[in-house]
Order: C-alpha cells, then structure tokens, then sequence
C-alpha cells in the first residue's frame, strides 16, 4: 500500500493531464475571444473530461483476455490526450456563435482547473520530499 502511494506513477500523469487541458483551454478560450467579431467563425472548445471518465472507468473493470500472454496496458493513461473539437451548442448573436461571456466563465474555471491541478501535483511532491528527508 504504502509503495504504491509512493511510486504509483499514474496520479503524477494524471495531474500532468489535467494541467495540459487547463493550458490548451486556456488558448482556445484566447482564440474563441480573438475571432469574437469574426463574421461565420465557429466556437471551438477542448475535449478530454468524457474521455479521461471512460478510460478511468474502463480501467476498474476486469478484462478478458483471448490469450493469457496478453498483459492489460499500464500506460492507458498516457494515450489519453485533450483535443480541439468544434462547438455547435445552437448558440448564435448574428455574426458567429461565440458567446464573449460564457468565454470569460470558461476561462475562469479553466484557471481554477490550473491552480488546483499544481496545488495538488505541489502537494504531492512535498509528501514525497518529506518522506526522502524526514521531518526536521
């Protein structure tokens, strides 16, 4: 138990995840603003929460294997990957369908996600520090 807290690799990757889809929202909100007065620009966003549910999901559930020499992937996490996708949310204002603030609360919680994922992956570090040279 406590060698896995210690050593598992997949909470570091996952925070390092979380803060690449905080930056790269973070520039697609910049775009979004930028082309706000762009006549036909369509919205564009960043998806990667409903895939990281699916893989976490997927990874709890016990596999079958068709053959016993294949080994379940232990680095499912690291094929996860945020992406640009294009937003049809039915929203229009007669030019493009950005939306200047729904961007700015966008932006926002993008922000939050950031701070948090550091403060967190910070958190860790400092646990794994303490444990290297002890308590002084």
């Amino acid at each position: 138990m406590i060698r896995e807290m210690l050593f598992d690799r997949r909470p570091d990757v996952l925070l390092g995840k979380m803060l690449d889809r905080a930056a790269l929202e973070q520039r697609v909100i910049s775009a979004n603003v930028a082309n706000a007065t762009t006549p036909g620009y369509r919205r564009i966003g960043v998806s990667f929460d409903e895939e990281l549910k699916r893989a976490v999901a997927a990874d709890g559930q016990p596999v079958k294997r068709t053959n016993p020499k294949h080994l379940p992937d232990p680095n499912w996490v690291h094929n996860i990957e945020p992406e640009v996708v294009e937003i049809e949310d039915g929203y229009w204002n007669g030019i493009n369908n950005v939306d200047i603030d729904r961007e700015m609360v966008d932006l926002a919680k993008a922000q939050l996600d950031f701070n948090i994922a550091t403060k967190l992956l910070n958190s860790r570090f400092t646990g794994l520090r303490t444990a290297i040279r002890g308590r002084r």
